[in-house]
């Protein structure tokens, strides 16, 4: 009887011991922060705007996306701006900057790019009705053209220096496309370059737009928008690659670009 009471009594501490051990598990895990992940974002296209005041856009939306589809980290948004960009990720200010080009003079950093996450053009437009449309858009750089400051443009090799811009082209430079999409319609230049994702956003905010504006049917550039990771970014590239894979087997992120571009075609 002794031994039996002893092997029930092991068993039995055996079983509690198992079950405290699972459940400090569980409350450790529960008690665990999530890791800080700073998201850059500048206001460009649909990427990152403003919607009656409120963050709007792409940026907003994966980190919506991100946060939901784990519990390791917790990314954050963090507004910067087209030109202080790289300053921010490499003086740690945020941990990554998502939906930028490789190609925008990131080469000499010390930073790593995540596989591309979607694609995205740049767009030459002018007026509409006008009969030499076709000839402005064969030679574009023959034109004054409305441009963003701090963005990269395909017909200027994508260097953003201010006074490269103007010493090698007729630009007039303005702060967003906003101000280049109502310069064009205000006569200012003769053509101005967008991106797709503005002009659908605007078309669908001002429909009007649609019939006095004629758009190229040769884009300025397209390219891949991927994520700039800092070299000690608190998420390794291998871990936030695999978290926007995940994010693409369901077709979520093709949706929400798709819905954001939508009555332009890419």
């Amino acid at each position: 009887m002794a031994r039996i009471r002893f092997i029930r009594d092991g068993l039995l501490a055996g079983i509690v011991l198992g079950v405290l051990t699972v459940l400090f598990a569980i409350s450790t895990a529960q008690g665990q922060e999530r890791v800080p992940v700073k998201v850059g974002a500048y206001e460009y296209g649909v990427v990152y705007f403003f919607d009656d005041g409120r963050p709007s856009g792409m940026v907003p939306s994966l980190i919506r996306l991100l946060n939901d589809s784990q519990d390791e980290y917790a990314f954050e948004l963090v507004e910067t701006s087209s030109r202080r960009r790289y300053r921010s990720v490499t003086n740690g200010e945020v941990d990554l900057v998502l939906l930028e080009s490789s190609k925008w003079e990131w080469e000499e950093l010390d930073v790593l790019f995540s596989d591309p996450i979607v694609q995205e053009q740049d767009l030459y437009l002018t007026l509409a009705g006008r009969g030499d449309a076709d000839m402005r858009f064969s030679d574009v750089t023959s034109y004054p053209m409305l441009c963003v400051l701090g963005f990269h443009y395909g017909f200027a090799g994508f260097n953003a220096d201010p006074e490269y811009m103007r010493s090698n082209f007729d630009v007039l430079l303005r702060y967003n496309e906003k101000e280049v999409l109502d310069g064009l319609l205000a006569g200012e230049a003769p053509i101005g370059v967008v991106s797709a994702g503005f002009l659908a956003l605007e078309f669908g905010t001002n429909p009007d737009v649609r019939d006095r504006v004629t758009i190229a049917s040769q884009p300025d550039a397209t390219y891949d928008l991927v994520s700039v990771l800092s070299d000690n970014s608190a998420i390794s590239l291998e871990r936030f690659n695999q978290l926007i894979a995940e994010l693409h087997e369901d077709g979520e992120v093709e949706r929400l670009w798709q819905q954001l571009h939508r009555g332009v075609s890419r």
